[in-house]
């Protein structure tokens, strides 16, 4: 009997196993994710997965003692077993040899460990897969980090303050962010008849908020806007919205830290950044794919100590992305100084896509002071550390005006 999957993750911790699974996914297996030891024995006899990654410490049981329990059965059908920990490696990497694990996983989980990992004991990806779903168009009208004025006006790389469009073609309409690119993307809105849209707010700066005040959209009569955002001691977004003064419907609600099912096609969740006022990086799947949109967060450095765990809160958030915008508004000479704060650069940018498995990376919210020459000379640097990363990422700086399929 054919395995129904190919591996059986069992973690209590579900933020750990979660990113586990995208990036199994990523790598082209299909996976399953069981919370705890309870099933585990009727599930992996039942489904006969290729490879089971047991945690060690759960609740009511160990992975040790489910290897053992499991290793003649798991032997019977073919499969294989490795063992994670965040515990000390030296102590139990022999203790999970000596129970039946074929090899160690440690914790957290990094990409690199996980794509050997597979690659050791499941061999290359499958051949036949899923059909892939439709393409799915991601538009961004605007990326910059602050509106650009005088000889940048013409750059190629864009002027428009930050707004995304997902599914723009398709009849669902979400929208991230409405700095001063919403004014085109409300202006495509009107001309597609769309009836109605979500707009998905990070944060209440006003290069993320500016294009609200003067969007052709809302003064279409009939039109329904869904504003959402984080709650802020600063901003009543409720207020905002009826300061708009827009004849089409606006309607707004608060965002915390978790999922939203907003359809039977779209699911979202969030997580908090680190970046000055609340702000809030989102993900989005819809049809079938994963989008991760962060244009503000500060993440350390490779050399500094991630006091705020920011970076890894962020890498697992965006695990086997299909496509990650990511705040990489500073060089990383700017972003060392006093006016870096509350950003990132192209390095913690690749290297966080790079260890989160992420296909495609779009560096965002660009300096207002960076003219064309410098984006390129910073994107061509951007591409080489992601190839001397041994990473099949792409990447390039976002371009106002851009679309991209997945």
């Amino acid at each position: 009997m054919a395995a129904e999957y190919d591996v059986l993750i069992v973690d209590d911790d579900v933020m750990q196993a979660n990113a586990l699974a995208e990036v199994v996914s990523a790598l082209g297996f299909s996976s399953r994710v069981l919370p705890d030891g309870a099933r585990v024995l009727e599930e992996a006899r039942r489904a006969k997965p290729r490879l089971l990654i047991l945690d060690i410490i759960m609740p009511g049981t160990d992975g040790l003692s489910l290897c053992m329990k499991l290793k003649p059965d798991v032997l019977g059908w073919g499969g294989r077993i490795a063992v994670a920990s965040g515990k000390d490696r030296t102590v139990e990497e022999p203790r999970a040899m000596k129970a039946g694990a074929e090899l160690f996983l440690p914790k957290p989980y990094r990409v690199r460990d996980v794509k050997e990992a597979l690659g050791q004991l499941l061999g290359s990806a499958p051949a036949e897969r899923a059909p892939a779903p439709a393409d799915l168009a991601v538009k961004i009208w605007g990326s910059r980090g602050r509106p650009v004025s005088g000889a940048l006006m013409g750059s190629q790389y864009g002027t428009r303050t930050p707004c995304v469009s997902v599914g723009l073609a398709s009849g669902d309409v979400y929208i991230f962010d409405g700095g001063s690119g919403l004014l085109d993307c409300g202006a495509a809105l009107v001309k597609s008849n769309a009836p109605a849209a979500t707009l998905m707010l990070t944060h209440y700066h006003a290069a993320h908020v500016e294009g609200l005040h003067a969007c052709e959209l809302l003064q279409r009569p009939g039109f329904e806007l869904r504003v959402a955002g984080p709650m802020d001691p600063d901003t009543n977004l409720s207020e905002l919205c009826q300061r708009l003064g827009a004849k089409a419907k606006v309607s707004s609600f608060f965002i915390e830290e978790r999922e939203y099912r907003f359809s039977d096609r779209a699911l979202m969740s969030t997580t908090f950044t680190n970046h000055p006022t609340t702000t809030l990086a989102y993900s989005l799947r819809l049809e079938g794919r994963k989008i991760v949109y962060c244009p503000d967060a500060e993440l350390p450095a490779e050399d500094e100590v991630d006091v705020g765990n920011n970076f890894e809160r962020l890498r697992q958030f965006a695990a086997g992305a299909d496509l990650l915008l990511l705040d990489a508004a500073r060089t990383p000479e700017d972003k060392a100084g006093p006016a870096g704060k509350g950003h990132s650069s192209w390095e913690e940018a690749v290297r966080l896509a790079s260890e989160a498995g992420v296909r495609r990376l779009q560096l965002f919210h660009a300096g207002a002071s960076y003219n064309d020459a410098k984006l390129a000379e910073l994107e061509a640097a951007a591409k080489q550390a992601a190839s001397e990363r041994q990473s099949a990422l792409e990447c390039g700086y976002a371009k106002d005006g851009a679309v991209i399929l997945l």
